[in-house]
């Protein structure tokens, strides 16, 4: 028993207490983080809902400006972070993980999504979170020096679980979403390790800035078991647009990637003008995260089928700018729409509930993965008493998505990562 335990877990007290200043010091990042890129949306939506045409310079110039830095002074803060940590940990050379994985990407990463975020990006917080935590997990390993391949691989998941943990105050979908993407390879015993971190965070974030629910407490709502089944084509739908989503971002990155100076500007400024164009007809309600967005549709608003059209495509094309941003709440407020264009049909559910399960369908035929994008919308949003409904659904629409591409979407990015890193 011995001999098993000590497999599994430091045998170093020098580990233990940089595993404990790691997690404070991700809290206390990472709230940081989404204070100033809260403020930055904040500040954006204000001036564009008094000027909106000034998001006609705004935006272009920001993403320029970003796209252009990023790519040839900090190219590893690219995207949501998430295919970063991914790499990291498929990767057993040590030079590549130092490059995605650092305390100066973690600062890179929070300095260029406040200005994103201040020009206009619909960019979210949850995948820069998760790179960041990763970064300064892994940040650590340069005083602790590990060796065993289990335990480094085993700090860089705990980092991304830690990252989604504070983000969203989702223990289970952090844990979770270590087990299901960044370290899927891992050896199961790992996740013994990675659970007891991630507990130690939760409890941290806890003691730090409490337990609100991020979206609010629906705690109130149910649905009746019998009429599950009719939350079947509402699966099926958003399976097919999320599949349809990571199709388009995988194909349109590999259009437009380029090494020329004078294309990288260009594409950026025509992508940045895009968005511009969205942000100036929706006087800047798809810009940023799609938190605030999000709330006013489940308490009642209608945002109507524009903000989902605008928000959807805005969020393409900033991905395929590759300028750092997330993933999860942009695609969490898409499927909110959808959910509120629906929920009229739905005369025996809840719109809420109708809101929550169209969420839970849309981000996991987006991400690919189900049990991550059931627990994140259901503890966002105080809920968990809809667990079997949104698995139902979670899982239904990761098939339908699977069916139109087979990888899921950041495992593809992943090992675009490791072939450019290798260059």
């Amino acid at each position: 028993m011995r001999r098993y335990l000590s497999h599994q877990f430091p045998n170093e007290l020098k580990t233990y207490i940089s595993l404990i200043l790691a997690s404070v010091l991700t809290v206390i990042a990472i709230d940081f983080f989404l204070l100033s890129s809260d403020y930055a949306q904040h500040a954006f939506k204000h001036l564009i809902g008094k000027n909106p045409a000034l998001s006609f310079a705004i935006t272009p110039i920001t993403f320029v400006l970003i796209v252009y830095t990023a790519k040839y002074f900090c190219h590893y803060i690219q995207g949501s972070g998430i295919p970063q940590l991914i790499a990291a940990n498929d990767s057993r050379n040590k030079t590549i993980r130092e490059k995605l994985l650092s305390f100066r990407v973690a600062v890179g990463k929070i300095v260029f999504i406040f200005v994103g975020m201040l020009g206009g990006a619909p960019i979210g917080i949850e995948g820069p979170s998760i790179h960041i935590g990763g970064s300064i997990f892994y940040g650590f390993n340069r005083f602790l020096k590990l060796k065993r391949k289990l335990l480094i691989h085993s700090l860089i998941a705990i980092g991304g679980s830690a990252g989604l943990i504070v983000a969203f105050n989702a223990p289970l979908a952090g844990f979770l979403f270590a087990y299901e993407e960044i370290g899927r390879k891992l050896k199961k015993q790992a996740l013994v390790l990675i659970a007891i971190v991630s507990a130690l965070v939760y409890v941290l974030t806890l003691l730090y800035r409490g337990n609100t629910p991020y979206l609010g407490d629906f705690s109130a709502h149910s649905l009746n078991l019998e009429l599950i089944w009719q939350l079947i084509p509402l699966a099926v739908l958003a399976g097919v647009v999320g599949g349809l989503f990571s199709k388009s971002i995988l194909y349109l990155i590999a259009k437009f990637i380029s090494h020329n100076k004078a294309r990288v500007i260009t594409i950026a400024l025509f992508l940045g003008l895009i968005i511009g164009l969205f942000n100036y007809l929706s006087a800047g309600k798809i810009a940023g995260s799609g938190r605030d967005e999000v709330i006013l549709m489940l308490a009642g608003n209608q945002l109507g089928l524009e903000f989902v059209f605008m928000k959807y495509f805005a969020t393409l094309t900033s991905l395929v700018s590759t300028i750092p941003g997330g993933l999860f709440m942009p695609s969490i407020s898409i499927g909110a729409g959808i959910g509120a264009e629906i929920a009229p049909y739905y005369s025996n559910i809840d719109a809420q509930v109708i809101l929550m399960m169209s969420m839970i369908a849309y981000l996991s035929a987006v991400i690919r993965a189900p049990l991550t994008a059931t627990f994140v919308i259901l503890e966002m949003s105080a809920a968990i008493n809809l667990l079997i409904p949104g698995l139902l659904v979670a899982f239904i629409a990761n098939w339908i998505s699977k069916q139109i591409f087979t990888q899921p979407i950041y495992e593809a990015l992943a090992e675009n990562y490791l072939k450019l890193t290798k260059n």
